[in-house]
């Protein structure tokens, strides 16, 4: 029995030693887990404070790179604006110059004309040269009445210097025709005149006929005549015939006439019937009545009726009316003949409203 009892005893001590053992073993390796763990999660901590600082470090730089771009776009906005200030203060300074040049210019300009009109050609000389000086808007008028006052002035050889410089300077200028026929008359003056069948040119010689009418010379019609009869632009043939209209020549008015009568070339046959309209003598009157009767083009009917309408020509227009068969050419009649307080004219209104 006590045998037994010690067998028991003995291995129930066996038993309790190696529970013991295992629970230290158990508790060990638990520890050392542990201590792996913390390990693990301090090396994580770290790795994640590391990538948090790696952040903030963008972050910051990212500010500061933000603050660095305002403030480089601040003084980029300050320099531009600084320079944009200098040259708006350079472009008014410009502007305000540019004023008081145009505001000189005219004054001498204007300061020249009034000489002019008082015959005070010394003091149109002298403001006209000051005016041309200056270069400005003006230029070519203020040279060609430079010239004009040295001219009158007798100044001849400047005179023609003058016009060579608009010549050459304003080639394009509405100044360039009146500087050449002044030059023309400047040569003439100085005993050098240019007889229009002496140029080839036919600008030119439409300019010397110009200046040679105006001393009532009848040299000048032939050349005229040639040009408006040739083979010339338009444009050259009606200025030739606005130069006729000017004269007071009776062979003048005989080519204007012509010209009126003649319907081969229309533009021409109008213009000439525009100066006859200026003129109102009853040879004229009588002319127009005739083209209107001759002619059936519309255009030249509806500009023989307004001619005779501001002449005042009742007594012909009431005539063209009874004879026109044209409703419309005969309204247009009747509406210029309303206008009119002559008594042809009130009495023809009276008897239409009677028919």
């Amino acid at each position: 029995m006590k045998t037994t009892a010690r067998i028991a005893y003995t291995l129930a001590a066996f038993a309790f030693a190696g529970s013991a053992a295992f629970a230290q073993g158990t508790s060990t390796q638990t520890t050392q887990q542990t201590a792996e763990q913390r390990e693990k999660a301090r090396l994580e901590a770290e790795a994640m404070k590391k990538t948090l600082a790696a952040h903030q470090a963008t972050v910051d730089q990212a500010r500061k790179d933000i603050e660095r771009a305002q403030a480089d776009s601040e003084q980029a906005r300050k320099l531009a604006q600084q320079k944009a200030n200098k040259e708006v203060t350079a472009e008014v300074a410009k502007i305000q110059d540019a004023l008081r040049h145009a505001q000189r210019e005219m004054e001498l300009y204007a300061k020249g004309t009034a000489a002019l009109d008082t015959a005070s050609y010394e003091k149109a000389l002298e403001a006209f040269a000051e005016a041309a000086a200056l270069k400005g808007l003006k230029a070519d008028s203020a040279l060609y009445w430079k010239a004009f006052s040295e001219y009158k002035v007798q100044a001849m050889q400047a005179a023609l210097e003058s016009l060579k410089e608009v010549q050459k300077n304003f080639p394009d200028s509405r100044w360039l025709e009146q500087a050449l026929a002044l030059e023309l008359e400047v040569k003439g003056a100085m005993g050098k005149p240019v007889s229009p069948a002496a140029t080839p040119d036919e600008e030119l010689k439409l300019l010397a006929s110009n200046s040679l009418l105006r001393d009532h010379s009848e040299q000048a019609l032939p050349a005229l005549e040639k040009i408006i009869n040739g083979q010339h632009s338009p444009g050259l043939k009606k200025r030739a015939l606005f130069v006729l209209s000017q004269s007071t020549l009776p062979r003048a008015r005989e080519i204007l006439r012509t010209v009126a009568r003649n319907p081969a070339d229309q533009d021409l046959q109008l213009e000439a019937l525009v100066y006859l309209q200026m003129f109102g003598g009853a040879e004229e009157k009588k002319l127009l009545s005739d083209v209107y009767g001759s002619s059936k083009d519309r255009d030249v009917k509806v500009r023989v009726i307004d001619a005779l309408s501001s002449q005042g020509d009742a007594k012909t227009l009431v005539d063209m009316a009874r004879k026109e068969t044209d409703p419309a050419m005969r309204k247009r009649i009747v509406e210029r003949l309303s206008r009119m307080k002559a008594k042809e004219a009130t009495d023809y209104m009276l008897e239409l409203i009677n028919k």
